[in-house]
């Protein structure tokens, strides 16, 4: 009997307080999901899902071993179109010696085609142009064999040669990075060369009139005008050409020696005005020099 009201008042006894906001927690929460829907969306993305992810399939790598790296591909040799026996384009002749303007485009895509096949061989100044261009041609062994225009010279009065000119106006050891002779030794700054070449009229006058007019004298840019190439073509004929372009520009008013350089190289020799020694052919007509390396200043 003790035994039996001693188990009643176990059953009978109340739940701590603790326990109870426990149980009470759990009965909100579940509410709270109920409202949500929470459990009955649960429920459907596990009935959904596959119980196991299926595993990708492994991907196979291929490692390029050292015989496939180095094993040779036989590539077709390319030849020029004179080697292939492909007839050049019939280059047309004006009376003024250049190239009639019809045909220039076609002659620039055919020089960019026969660029990309070249073979590496150049051919020289008779080999490449016709028989009437070779006739007329003005040839060179691409030296300037003159001096200062004689016009500047009395007026000026420049000394009647380069050695004369560069020992009467101080002299020294010529050095090209150094022509005033005062970098120190071991220095590393650069000077600027045309204000240096300013510095030489009457002592270096290649180097002054390389990258100067006559003083007073503007200097032109752009095309150079028809009177301007027969003038350049006359002093070359005259005196030769190919280096100390700041002597030869003297002879040309407002144009300074590197513009002379540049119209000489972009110009006159595509065109076949002039032979140079010292310059030989891509088969597209295109000029390489293949002289000393020599300043042509």
């Amino acid at each position: 009997m003790v035994m039996t009201m001693s188990i009643l008042s176990c059953e009978l006894r109340p739940i701590p307080n603790k326990e109870q906001q426990r149980q009470d927690n759990i009965e909100r929460n579940r509410e709270l999901l109920e409202q949500f829907n929470v459990l009955k969306a649960k429920d459907a993305i596990h009935h959904a899902l596959p119980l196991t992810v299926p595993t990708p399939a492994p991907t196979r790598i291929k490692i390029k071993t050292k015989s496939s790296v180095n094993k040779q591909v036989n590539k077709t040799r390319r030849q020029s179109s004179r080697l292939r026996g492909v007839e050049p384009l019939p280059y047309q002749i004006e009376q003024d010696d250049t190239l009639d303007s019809s045909i220039q485009t076609d002659v620039s895509m055919h020089s960019l085609a026969e660029d990309d096949i070249w073979d590496g061989k150049l051919l020289k100044a008779d080999e490449y142009f016709n028989k009437v261009i070779c006739e007329k041609a003005i040839r060179t062994q691409g030296r300037f064999l003159g001096w200062v225009n004689p016009e500047l010279i009395e007026k000026y009065q420049f000394e009647m040669s380069a050695s004369e000119a560069w020992e009467k106006n101080g002299g020294g050891k010529y050095s090209l990075t150094d022509p005033l002779g005062v970098k120190k030794k071991g220095s590393t700054v650069r000077v600027n060369a045309k204000a240096v070449a300013q510095m030489m009229f009457k002592k270096n006058p290649n180097m002054y009139f390389y990258r100067h007019n006559e003083p007073g004298v503007s200097q032109w840019t752009g095309d150079w005008t028809l009177e301007e190439k027969e003038m350049f073509l006359k002093v070359a004929r005259e005196h030769g050409c190919g280096d100390k372009w700041g002597i030869f520009a003297s002879y040309i008013p407002h144009r300074v020696g590197y513009q002379c350089s540049n119209f000489y190289r972009s110009e006159l020799l595509p065109a076949g005005l002039i032979f140079d020694k010292s310059y030989e052919y891509t088969p597209s007509g295109r000029p390489i020099y293949i002289g000393s390396r020599r300043s042509n200043a």
